[in-house]
């Protein structure tokens, strides 16, 4: 038998236990390890070669405040020191000072929350708590979206090539599309469409039910890994009026768009509207430790004082990680991140423009804060994309993939590898203009693969 306190560990070993051993995420199993990361600190990673590289994707989209901040690394420690956890059923000052911290900085009278250990563990208490409290099983959601990994979530993310393999279930779904100006469902343009996309919803709930029958729509604020779509700034406020003439419950999905990453706390804050269930994770804490929150407005958690809570989660509340978000949360404010993330999204988007300028391979670009896509086509006129919608499930390389790979190549990991034709560039909310700058050079350089198969 093998000791297991001394499992031979050579770099040639740990190769061969990363392709024998482990599952690696929404891909085919790789015949050789990726690149070994040994240290992290800001907005840069080292690798086990020793080579230093940039982070413009904040490791997809969770580490807002960077890397190693010994803040947070000191909080950890500190905690673990006296609890890491306890059984939920029991109180702990983490889990209370948590709740209360995210009642502040919630939009409205969002007030009570179910705290779990991640962005799909919060969807899935979202889906459960609008299933009873309204007593109603279809749930709306949009093409183009991505809400999770586990079973409801994965179900209701429609239009992701990922979510094909998902054997359909947890709620009962129907789909309407995203308010996609670049490729637009109706074939209108705005503003002279008149927001099509949000009448169409509310002619599907009609003809689903209303509010006898549908319980709630699930949307993204801001999509993330399915193209960094922002929607119009009339298309919230007008969902809002749909959904509360109907009863129908909005979920707002902030895993990605939440805490700081568009410039605001909250996507939800740009158009001032409050939903009545916003899920929450990777900026809670940037990845330092797993957590997720789902949390809602103070008339749906007084519910359930009378009804009981059908929902639960033996490392619900943890200890160390909420103590982790209660040392890293009050860092958006005290370094001014936000602000900087607002600041710096607007001259990344800039410096973005330009490279449309120059590639023909980027038909579009388009973002929110530090959350920046660029859309990649075969033709900017025709706007034919540059890769078909399941291509990321297909094996071998693609164009887009080619992309990401020089990039490593380059030194600079971006959020490439994501479903669809878009490149997020999405790095730390500490970036300066000379770290983006160096980001955008990077990019301008690795888009040279990609504008061989444009015209």
């Amino acid at each position: 038998m093998i000791d297991l306190r001394n499992i031979p560990s050579a770099k040639e070993e740990l190769d061969r236990y990363e392709v024998e051993h482990n599952f690696h995420s929404w891909s085919y199993q790789p015949a050789q390890s990726p690149p070994r990361v040994v240290s992290a600190k800001g907005v840069r990673f080292t690798t086990e070669d020793g080579r230093e590289r940039l982070d413009f994707s904040s490791c997809f989209i969770s580490h807002n405040i960077g890397h190693q901040d010994q803040r947070v690394v000191d909080a950890i420690c500190q905690q673990a020191q006296s609890l890491t956890s306890f059984a939920p059923s029991m109180s702990t000052k983490p889990r209370a000072l948590l709740t209360k911290m995210l009642a502040e900085i919630t939009p409205g009278d969002l007030s009570r929350s179910f705290i779990s250990l991640g962005g799909t563990e919060a969807n899935e208490a979202a889906i459960k708590i609008c299933h009873q409290f309204t007593g109603r099983r279809k749930m709306i959601t949009r093409f183009r979206t991505y809400h999770g990994g586990t079973a409801t979530s994965m179900s209701l993310s429609v239009g992701d090539s990922r979510s094909w393999a998902q054997v359909l279930g947890g709620t009962d779904m129907v789909r309407v599309p995203q308010p996609y100006c670049y490729r637009c469902s109706f074939g209108l343009t705005y503003p002279a469409c008149e927001l099509q996309c949000v009448k169409y919803i509310d002619e599907v709930i009609e003809l689903e039910g209303g509010g006898e029958k549908v319980a709630g729509i699930i949307f993204e604020p801001v999509t993330g890994a399915n193209g960094i779509i922002v929607p119009p700034p009339e298309y919230f406020p007008e969902l809002r009026k749909i959904c509360d003439r109907w009863g129908v419950l909005m979920i707002a999905d902030e895993v990605m768009s939440g805490f700081g990453r568009t410039g605001r706390w909250f996507a939800m804050d740009h158009w001032n509207v409050v939903p009545d269930i916003m899920t929450m994770a990777k900026g809670m804490t940037c990845g330092y430790l797993p957590l997720g929150a789902t949390i809602v407005r103070k008339h749906i958690g007084d519910r359930f004082k009378e009804q009981f809570f059908s929902h639960g989660a033996t490392y619900a509340g943890h200890a160390l990680c909420c103590a982790t978000a209660l040392a890293l949360i009050p860092i958006y404010e005290e370094d001014n991140l936000i602000e900087n993330s607002e600041l710096m999204g607007r001259y990344l988007l800039d410096k973005a423009m330009e490279l449309k300028d120059k590639h023909p391979c980027v038909g579009d670009v388009r973002g929110l804060g530090l959350f920046v896509g660029l859309e990649l086509v075969k033709n900017q006129k025709t706007k034919e994309p540059l890769t078909p919608l399941d291509a990321k499930i297909r094996p071998g390389l693609n164009p887009k993939l080619e992309v990401a790979q020089k990039l490593g190549e380059l030194g600079m990991m971006a959020m490439a590898a994501n479903p669809v034709n878009v490149i997020a560039m999405a790095p730390p909310l500490i970036v300066t203009k000379d770290e983006i700058d160096e980001g955008v050079a990077i990019m301008d350089q690795a888009l040279n693969v990609a504008d061989v198969y444009a015209s």
